[in-house]
């Protein structure tokens, strides 16, 4: 299944569709995407495992709004924690490629500092809201122990009343990992990564903001035989 195939199936993204709505549209494509690779697999003469399923969790780097263009006079945003819990598979092509996509929960924690108009002031205040992921990337494997991985972003704003322009869309995903696997089956992985939220917003409107968010992913996963 290809990208474009995979957009055929989901509706039309607004900043007012229900999230409950979206997020179903994009669990069926996600199953979909993983049933096919799992058609292919059984399908395959070769013996070796074909797949891992697991989980992971990020956190522990920098979430910053940006914009294409600064606003003169407007309020500041500046990130300050995140985290994201996630079911993930990965799809061994050869000994070299890996296809990796899922399923993920970010929640997001901003500072907003608001417009001064003198003599008035008024001070930061916190603000949340929350993303859902599908990502859609290909993992190169390098040295036996390393990898980079990079691809694409199906990105959910799942927030009803977030405090930034909605995030649905798609985005934008780079990151560098080490890896080990155990003979049992199990697999444990670390991977710095640096991703670009609504690089192509499915909301309209000019001066676009965006979440840069950049961490650490940490997984545990599991072969199929």
């Amino acid at each position: 299944m290809n990208v474009n195939s995979l957009l055929a199936v989901l509706p039309p993204f607004e900043r007012s569709s229900d999230p409950r709505r979206v997020v179903s549209a994009f669990l069926i494509s996600f199953f979909i995407f993983v049933a096919s690779f799992s058609s292919n697999a059984q399908n395959n003469e070769d013996k070796t495992r074909k797949g891992q399923i697991g989980i992971t969790f990020s956190s522990f780097g920098e979430n910053d709004v940006v914009r294409s263009e600064g606003l003169l006079g407007g309020a500041s945003y500046n990130g300050d924690q995140f985290f994201t819990l996630g079911i993930n598979y990965l799809y061994k092509l050869n000994n070299t490629f890996d296809i990796e996509t899922g399923i993920e929960y970010s929640d997001h924690k901003i500072i907003i500092k608001p417009m001064a108009i003198p003599p008035m002031e008024f001070p930061p205040y916190c603000a949340k809201f929350s993303l859902i992921n599908i990502p859609v990337t290909l993992r190169v494997n390098f040295l036996k122990y390393c990898f980079l991985n990079g691809g694409i972003l199906f990105d959910i704003d799942a927030s009803t009343s977030s405090p930034i322009d909605g995030q649905t869309g798609i985005g934008s995903i780079l990151g560098l990992g080490i890896k080990y696997d155990f003979k049992s089956g199990l697999s444990v992985f670390a991977n710095p990564y640096y991703k670009m939220h609504s690089l192509v917003p499915f909301t309209s409107g000019d001066n676009h903001q965006r979440l840069m968010e950049s961490g650490f992913r940490f997984g545990l996963m599991y072969s199929l035989k």
